[in-house]
């Protein structure tokens, strides 16, 4: 978000600095609409899908995004802007309990009870932020040759063959 600067906008936008602020009444309201924008469409987009779909395509659809490199790079910036600011890591922690309770909802729709599946889901989202973490240093991290969306299904199929029992 440091390159977020009004004069490079307006510079790259064709419009006069003064244009800018007819929207926007200084640079942090424009890193708010930013950020609420963001928000919004994480929440949505995870609150979206048909109604009746089916566990596997939920699953499909939320590695699908996940692994998205633009999604990715986006995260990653995001997530480094709430090292610094609280009002952004508050927002992150929101989207973070949203996360975990689709994986949580998938888990539970292919047989996990509730307490199994809630944990499995913070295992799931755990293993998201370590890759994020590390597509954060190394955007063509792939573990042993698998990228995250194998990694992910590997730990539901895992914890779907006998593990069903973890516990918080």
């Amino acid at each position: 978000m440091d390159s977020v600067r009004v004069e490079v906008l307006a510079r790259d936008l064709g419009v006069s600095k003064g244009s800018f602020y007819w929207h926007f009444e200084d640079r942090g309201a424009l890193l708010e609409e930013m950020l609420a924008l963001w928000q919004t469409r994480e929440l949505e987009w995870l609150g979206g899908g048909p109604a009746n779909e089916a566990a596997a395509e939920r699953w499909a659809r939320v590695i699908g995004r996940m692994t998205e490199p633009q999604h990715v790079r986006l995260e990653v910036a995001v997530r480094a802007w709430a090292q610094r600011d609280p009002r952004v890591a508050r927002r992150i922690a929101t989207l973070e309990r949203r996360r975990a309770a689709v994986f949580a909802s998938v888990l539970r729709d292919v047989g996990f009870t509730r307490a199994a599946a809630e944990a499995w889901a913070d295992v799931v989202l755990l293993v998201c932020l370590g890759w994020l973490d590390r597509a954060a240093r190394d955007n063509e991290f792939l573990l042993e040759g698998r990228g995250l969306g194998d990694v992910l299904s590997e730990v539901v199929l895992a914890a779907s063959a006998g593990s069903n029992t973890l516990q918080r």
